[in-house]
């Protein structure tokens, strides 16, 4: 299973050799499910352009593609074939309260990706706690373990 500093590492590299490819040539994107790039996660979509931007500093996952100001048409049809029909579980399942409270309480991108994926936790937080402040830290604690050991089945089921 990849830890959290190497799947860090990964987005580091795509945002590095991504601005060294757009200054050179023009990036013709393909559909997330034509990457040739192994998925961390087996059943969901995983864009091979999302990067951190500011990995010095304030880091933050970021669209590689969209953070550029492309008037291209193969920009836009991507955007509009790809990237707007996007939709996970979450935007199904969970309301807009329950995402920011997702957002709110891990306060990093490696756990909220993991816990917003992981919808049914999500739903019996928000009915247990009024607010992510509520939530106590050795609950959190524990949260982050299991949120790692789901993980961790899930990438035995790929290997």
């Amino acid at each position: 299973m990849l830890k959290q500093d190497e799947i860090e590492e990964i987005f580091i590299k795509r945002t590095e050799d991504f601005n060294t490819l757009i200054r050179v040539n023009p990036v013709n994107p393909v559909h997330p499910e034509d990457s040739f790039e192994k998925k961390l996660v087996a059943d969901g979509m995983q864009c091979p352009y999302i990067g951190i931007e500011d990995y010095d500093d304030n880091a933050h996952l970021c669209c590689l593609i969209y953070s550029e100001d492309h008037e291209d048409k193969t920009y836009e049809s991507f955007f509009r074939g790809t990237c707007r029909s996007f939709l996970c579980a979450a935007w199904d399942e969970l309301t807009d309260r329950e995402v920011l409270f997702a957002a709110e309480l891990m306060q990093d991108w490696f756990y909220y990706s993991l816990l917003i994926n992981s919808t049914d936790i999500v739903t019996r937080l928000c009915s247990e706690y009024s607010s992510p402040k509520d939530v106590p830290e050795d609950t959190l604690g524990e949260l982050k373990i299991e949120l790692r050991r789901r993980l961790s089945e899930e990438d035995m089921m790929i290997s």
